[in-house]
């Protein structure tokens, strides 16, 4: 049987439900709730990075195509699943990766996120952020689309934009506080996105490939944290040297 993103009923639910086990999971170790300590700058001379790669266990869950239920003739009939997002190799895309224990490092990224309506769907589907970072969100496509990011805790709206005209853009903050956004159009059900906002800098987004690469990291241990909308949360340790390289592979098993 289907629902109407043209998935089995069965496969949705089982999504949904991991999906939002994962958010919990996210939510309590990003420590919401009681005050952080502040993130501090300093300057980083002689950083390390951590380059490593997020493996998919095992065969990614075959996905039905979306079902599109308005603006076909723009759209198309059907979207293809873009949740496990798997190479031949096993690696997994669409991964955050993050440090959780950091206290001091480099500055935030001085450019604005960007996040593009596309084909009906968001592009890129998942991005980290620092608290408070700007936001440019805009349209490639010719249909009316609107962004309506929340938080993935409470559902509570944090802004809502509407894209009327291909070409059309707008910047806004993300707030002020660590959190897991997720995103949405209201015109178009299926389309979504997540933006992790973290307190610091330390984190990317895998690669096609399931490669991803942070740098400039002060000389420690950490913890360092993979997390994907369907698979979950993992965790390994590493420690930075200065000035070297430390190489990272973190497995998730789908859901």
């Amino acid at each position: 049987m289907l629902n109407g993103s043209g998935a089995p009923l069965g496969r949705r639910r089982r999504f949904v439900a991991s999906a939002g086990i994962a958010v919990a999971a996210l939510v309590g170790s990003l420590g919401m709730g009681p005050a952080l300590a502040a993130y501090e700058v300093v300057t980083v001379t002689n950083g390390g990075t951590i380059d490593g790669v997020v493996t998919l266990s095992g065969a990614a869950p075959a996905g039905a195509p979306i079902k599109v239920t308005k603006n076909q003739d723009y759209c198309g009939q059907t979207i293809p699943d873009p949740v496990y997002a798997v190479d031949g190799s096993g690696g997994l895309a669409n991964v955050i990766v993050y440090l959780k224990d950091i206290a001091k490092g480099k500055a935030a990224p001085t450019e604005p996120l960007s996040l593009v309506n596309t084909k009906c769907m968001f592009s890129p589907r998942v991005q980290g952020a620092m608290v408070s970072e700007q936001v440019k969100i805009s349209s490639e496509d010719t249909v009316l689309h609107n962004t309506h990011p929340q938080n993935a805790e409470t559902n509570a709206t944090i802004f809502n934009v509407a894209l009327p005209f291909k070409g059309f853009s707008v910047t806004k903050p993300l707030p002020s506080m660590p959190m897991m956004i997720k995103v949405k159009c209201d015109a178009h059900e299926w389309m979504h996105a997540w933006i992790m906002e973290l307190d610091h800098p330390y984190y990317a987004t895998t690669g096609a490939d399931g490669h991803f690469s942070i740098k400039d990291i002060p000389p420690g241990s950490y913890t360092l944290a993979v997390w994907h909308e369907a698979a979950g949360e993992n965790t390994v340790p590493v420690t930075v040297a200065a000035g070297q390289t430390a190489k990272s592979k973190i497995t998730l098993a789908a859901k």
